[in-house]
């Protein structure tokens, strides 16, 4: 059918562009005729065009009538063949027109419940309606559109058609609300957010932006998890509506992609501005919602470089009106926050400086005082977070004596969690400091100290008992009373069952958990008061105990500070006593006497063995080794042991497996003995590797030990080499190269005049 009829010079009429193509090719007869045309001119047939068009136009009336007819029918074919027709003429505004007197709208909407007809079509003929006619979006609305749209996209219907329709009625306000409470239909959009069809995504994405003019609607999309107009809305909303959106952050689940949305600045600025609001609905709602916050590290970061954010919840914590379930949670937020900080960067963040103030520090110190159970574990959590971050902080809660007094007080309390957190703090500000724990004064340091014995060997709570350990491991080190306590107390015996229940519980097929590795970690800890060479009394309480195997164990099966800590022990049992035997040697050079003989008149010996029974003669100290009472680092099988920890990469825990193998060579009497041991059990080996891929500390250790080895033993030569391209590698290290050459000159590789001397 011709659209564009056009006339040439011999009367016969074509369609405009194809007549055009035949001279294009360059024809200059008629198709028609034949004849050759004089003039290529065209003229429009307005006659045949006319007639055309009103053959077109009854021809489209007659098939929207038929249409109609069909939708109204209830056959199904019929409905298809309908819908198939109508979406092509409703793409005419005047079939639009014609559709609404007809009421199709309704028909249409109510077809989409009908499974077994053309959905897409109908959803066709529902978006021209919606599109060209405003009174006809009310009209699909008030038909049930809206609701039968959602099901037919959760049937797996198409996406596409549907979402186009629920767009055009979005753009109309009141509609929009229709759509945004509609069941389901939110969180349908959302969904359709990240869906592969970018078409589908945009259009849904429009939708959602033209209802998030309404506070509850954007609740309802961040709560499916699209918060990007949640966040939008916030930053624009007056206080009492960002209340209620606060309250509603509170319960909803976050996801990486929510965080990213939410660590906006100006949102983060106007959620901590809620802090200073005079309405305790709005700080509460503020507070909960920040406390559900701090848990992403991303957020913490946001809050922190606002500097409005600790001095908010400082003051919500010092106002003495406050209410105190909100300083409760002020205290929780602040304490979350320091903890998710890797380090205390207050020249970065001024709130950070600000908060380890000691008037601040004070005052936190005073609501753990005065305050009930629930509030003081806050406080105390705080602290505990704070400490571990700040030395500053640290120092000042030492000097506050009436403070730490406290502390100790709360180690009588009912709550298990007041003690913990009281516990925690203690050893907090105890570990490493060169006083150890601030101890009240008698009599509370005899109270405090059988307490914290009496939690160790006690409780029932694994954390609590390690942090006892910890604590009884920073007692001041110089006080001879505190190790009478302990000497008359059950804390050794304690100790051993740790080791001990390590042993035969957790270092089976299963793996030790964290707070069992904690527990052994401190107890040993503990245990070194009790190996000092200073301390023979507590020595001879330790020579008494069947300890040594597990502790021996604890070299190949513990973590790598266990080790280092029972390598420790083990050098400093080995040391003292073999600085007894040398000062017995010393006095008796005028009535030679046998080793044997000088072990019965030391209070700490060289050897303790587990069992006197079939015991072997020990290849180091021969006889020495045999009685019940005493034990020997080779007799005992632990050098071989502490050879293999000299391959552990954490720090420390190489160096005092090379001190407790040192312990061995003083003795000058025993020292090609004692050299072969650690060169049977691999040890000039382990020397190498650490030599090779071990800290400089370490380093300089194994350098001293193999100085030592190559006097009394014989290396081969293979090794010799070996040792001979490292120790030159290491003359490239200004810290190292000085031994380095020390030790080549041994080897006879330099000469006694060298430069490196």
């Amino acid at each position: 059918m011709m659209t564009d009829p056009v006339a040439i010079i011999c009367g016969h009429s074509f369609e405009r562009k194809a007549i055009q193509e035949h001279f294009r090719r360059g024809e200059k007869n008629c198709p028609t005729c034949r004849q050759e045309l004089s003039s290529l001119e065209l003229t429009p047939n307005l006659l045949l065009r006319n007639s055309i068009e009103e053959w077109n136009q009854r021809d489209q009336d007659l098939k929207f009538q038929a249409a109609v007819h069909g939708l109204k029918s209830i056959d199904n074919s019929r409905q298809d063949t309908a819908l198939e027709d109508m979406q092509v003429l409703l793409k005419m505004p005047r079939y639009v027109t014609k559709a609404a007197e007809e009421g199709l709208a309704t028909k249409l909407a109510v077809i989409l419940k009908d499974e077994g007809v053309n959905a897409v079509a109908a959803l066709k003929c529902l978006y021209y309606l919606a599109k060209h006619n405003d009174e006809q979006k009310e009209t699909i609305v008030k038909a049930g559109g809206i609701r039968r749209i959602v099901k037919h996209i959760y049937k797996g219907g198409s996406k596409h058609d549907a979402v186009a329709v629920l767009l055009e009625l979005s753009a109309k306000e009141t509609l929009g609300e229709k759509i945004g409470n509609a069941k389901d239909c939110i969180p349908l959009l959302v969904s359709l957010l990240h869906k592969d069809n970018t078409e589908v995504s945009q259009k849904s994405r429009k939708v959602l932006q033209n209802l998030s003019l309404n506070t509850h609607f954007v609740v309802k999309m961040a709560e499916a998890g699209h918060f990007q107009p949640f966040v939008a809305r916030f930053n624009e909303a007056p206080q009492e509506t960002r209340t209620l959106m606060a309250a509603a952050l509170v319960n909803m689940q976050l996801k990486e992609n929510s965080v990213e949305d939410l660590k906006e600045p100006q949102f983060i600025q106007n959620l901590v501005h809620m802090l200073s609001s005079s309405s305790p609905a709005c700080k509460s709602a503020c507070l909960k919602s920040i406390k559900k916050l701090v848990a992403y590290p991303k957020i913490v970061k946001r809050l922190r470089k606002d500097p409005a954010t600790i001095p908010h919840l400082l003051g919500l914590i010092s106002f003495n009106k406050s209410d105190p379930h909100l300083k409760q949670e002020a205290a929780e937020i602040l304490a979350n926050m320091i903890g998710a900080s890797q380090q205390f960067e207050q020249l970065k963040y001024q709130g950070l400086e600000e908060l380890q103030s000691k008037y601040n520090v004070c005052v936190l110190l005073q609501l753990v005082t005065s305050s009930e159970d629930q509030t003081k574990i806050q406080f105390l959590h705080l602290l505990v977070e704070l400490s571990y971050k700040s030395e500053i902080a640290r120092d000042i809660i030492r000097s506050e004596q009436e403070a730490t007094a406290h502390l100790f007080s709360s180690l009588y309390s009912d709550h298990p969690a007041v003690r913990r957190w009281a516990m925690k703090l203690i050893y907090c500000i105890s570990k490493g400091h060169p006083d150890g724990v601030p101890l009240p004064p008698s009599p509370a340091k005899e109270s405090a100290i059988n307490t914290l014995s009496m939690i160790f060997i006690n409780s029932p709570d694994i954390e609590e008992r390690s942090t006892a350990a910890g604590i009884i491991s920073q007692l001041p080190r110089e006080d001879s009373s505190i190790d009478e306590i302990l000497r008359k107390s059950e804390v050794l015996k304690a100790i051993h069952e740790v080791i001990c229940s390590m042993d035969e519980e957790n270092w089976g097929n299963r793996a030790q958990s964290n707070q069992g590795t904690s527990l052994l970690e401190n107890a040993l800890a503990a245990l070194l008061r009790y190996t000092e060479p200073n301390k023979p009394e507590l020595q001879k309480q330790l020579g008494r105990l069947e300890v040594y195997p597990s502790l021996v164990r604890v070299l190949t099966r513990g973590s790598s500070l266990a080790k280092q800590r029972t390598a420790i022990a083990l050098a400093q049992l080995s040391q003292s006593a073999s600085l007894s035997v040398s000062n017995e040697t010393i006095k008796q050079t005028k009535h030679p006497v046998t080793l044997f003989d000088l072990m019965k008149n030391v209070s700490i010996m060289l050897c303790f063995s587990a069992s006197s029974e079939n015991a072997n003669s020990c290849p180091v100290h021969g006889a020495a080794c045999s009685p019940r009472d005493t034990f020997c680092l080779v007799k005992a099988d632990a050098v071989k042991p502490l050879v293999r920890t000299l391959s552990e990469t954490e720090s420390g825990v190489a160096e005092a497996a090379l001190t407790a193998l040192e312990t061995l060579l003083i003795d000058h009497s025993t020292l090609t003995d004692a050299t072969a041991a650690i060169v049977d059990n691999q040890g000039v080996v382990a020397i190498l590797q650490l030599l090779d891929k071990g800290s400089s500390s370490a380093k300089t250790k194994a350098l001293d030990l193999f100085q030592k080895i190559l006097e009394h033993a014989t290396i081969a030569e293979t090794l010799k080499k070996r040792f001979e391209n490292i120790l030159v590698q290491l003359l490239q290290d200004d810290e190292l190269k000085k031994k380095a050459a020390l030790v080549l000159r041994q080897m006879g590789i330099i000469p006694d005049q060298s430069s490196y001397f």
